[in-house]
């Protein structure tokens, strides 16, 4: 099971969390990139890898003052664990707002994510999640508006990127292309297809 996470709860309007882009101009990323992880709880016992801006974006506990997780280019098969890590890297972990979980072994996209409710970015290409309906989990992600899926086996689905749009409507960008307002005008028609009831064939009589 995933560690639940220390909830953030902003005092005032003025505390609200900013957004963040996927240029990071915020903060430099904790990065796990490229560390031939097999599990996401061998991040525990790794040393990201170094930031220019190392001391500003960490706190005196040591740890990381970002919003932002890479861990990109391992071979993660889950990722159940991420909360446990999150928390014991990051002064806020409920703050996290961007995580890349690109080009790892991932066929599922696992509950875990939706403990993080600040959560905007999140980089799922060059997986192997193959059945589309695994994105729908992210519907109850409220703040997330940009995603990547291309090079999973999902996007060889008829029109998935409108199917992708359909189930989690907050999006503002898929694929690193933003989308447009015919972009949800042809996923609210799809859905609308899909979901109408089918009429039953009347059964006609021989006699």
């Amino acid at each position: 099971m995933s560690a639940s996470v220390v909830p953030y709860t902003p005092k005032k309007k003025s505390d609200a969390l900013p957004s963040i882009d996927a240029t990071n101009e915020i903060q430099d990323p904790l990065d796990f990139s490229f560390c031939r992880l097999n599990k996401v709880e061998d991040a525990l016992d790794e040393e990201p890898r170094l930031s220019p801006r190392k001391d500003a974006c960490t706190a005196e506990s040591g740890k990381s003052l970002s919003r932002c997780l890479r861990l990109n280019n391992n071979s993660l098969q889950n990722i159940e664990r991420l909360g446990e890590i999150i928390n014991a890297k990051f002064e806020n972990p409920k703050n996290i707002a961007w995580i890349d979980l690109s080009f790892n072994e991932l066929t599922t996209v696992d509950p875990v994510l939706l403990e993080f409710t600040e959560l905007q970015i999140l980089y799922l290409h060059g997986n192997q999640i193959a059945d589309i309906k695994e994105i729908g989990k992210l519907s109850g992600l409220p703040k997330l508006r940009k995603i990547t899926l291309h090079g999973n086996p999902l996007e060889k689905a008829k029109g998935y990127k409108f199917q992708v749009l359909a189930m989690v409507p907050q999006l503002q960008a898929i694929d690193f292309s933003r989308v447009t307002k015919c972009d949800r005008k042809t996923a609210e028609v799809r859905n609308k297809l899909n979901n109408a009831p089918k009429k039953k064939k009347e059964k006609i009589d021989d006699d």
